[in-house]
């Protein structure tokens, strides 16, 4: 069994610091799963792990939104032996499926994701499959930062959890301790 923390921070993609959140909280670690999955290696060795974890759902197609469950979510199709397909952002901002990619002719789809926070980019790719009278029935991802068990009510599996300290900006004890914040939209 592969460790997935030990192939995070050796491969840089756990950062430790102070960082500014999207949604405005403060947190003490960051996760670029773009830095672990360049290494093919270990992005084998993660897919096959998930893929393990998810052969029990009979998938028939693994779907991931753009950009970071693109390269996991082909790898573990590619070791389940199931057609991929991906989502991404139109020019209005909001999430589709294009480039021919028809996920209306699939039945069984899982939804894979490098890291799932709050779960945004999930649901996002859920209410799209909808769109095309679709639906997933499972939704995985290598490192979740929750302890949800379900989003939309759908089993959420995953690898390994790195928990959130999320603090409010007023009450966080990196900006009393004066460490410079780092803005996640800007690494």
């Amino acid at each position: 069994m592969i460790d997935v923390e030990e192939v995070l921070e050796e491969t840089g993609a756990i950062l430790h610091g102070h960082f500014l959140l999207p949604n405005g909280f403060h947190t003490d670690i960051q996760i670029q799963f773009a830095k672990a999955v360049q290494y093919t290696w270990h992005t084998k060795e993660l897919a096959s792990e998930l893929a393990l974890k998810l052969h029990r759902f009979a998938p028939d197609c693994i779907a991931s939104p753009v950009t970071n469950g693109i390269i996991i979510g082909y790898e573990v199709a590619r070791d389940l032996d199931v057609p991929f397909i991906f989502s991404e952002k139109s020019a209005s901002g909001s999430m589709t499926f294009s480039r021919g990619l028809d996920p209306s002719i699939f039945r069984n789809i899982i939804i894979v994701e490098g890291v799932i926070e709050e779960g945004q980019s999930v649901r996002e790719l859920l209410s799209t499959l909808k769109k095309f009278d679709s639906e997933a029935i499972a939704v995985s991802s290598v490192v979740k930062r929750t302890d949800v068990k379900k989003i939309d009510g759908l089993s959420l599996l995953s690898l390994t959890t790195i928990p959130m300290n999320l603090y409010k900006p007023e009450e966080c004890p990196m900006c009393k301790a004066q460490i410079p914040l780092v803005d996640v939209e800007r690494l």
